[in-house]
């Protein structure tokens, strides 16, 4: 599943991404992207503290990418 975020600032990065990973299955990826650059930290933060696997985390030219295993 791919989440874009773009054009929003924390704390809704964090909650789309809450909303996404509860609505999936143990095992699913989670691709988020978005140009909030901060997001990045507390969007990986975020989903180690739940126990799920943050596959990569990377800043791309346009703002970052985020690979989250639930």
């Amino acid at each position: 599943m791919e989440l874009q975020v773009s054009g929003t600032v924390c704390p809704i990065p964090v909650l789309k991404t809450k909303k996404a990973l509860d609505s999936m299955s143990e095992g699913e990826e989670l691709i988020v992207i978005g140009d909030y650059k901060p997001a990045l930290e507390n969007i990986t933060r975020f989903a180690e503290e739940r126990g799920h696997t943050v596959v990569s985390a990377e800043e791309t030219e346009n703002g970052f990418k985020i690979i989250i295993k639930k």
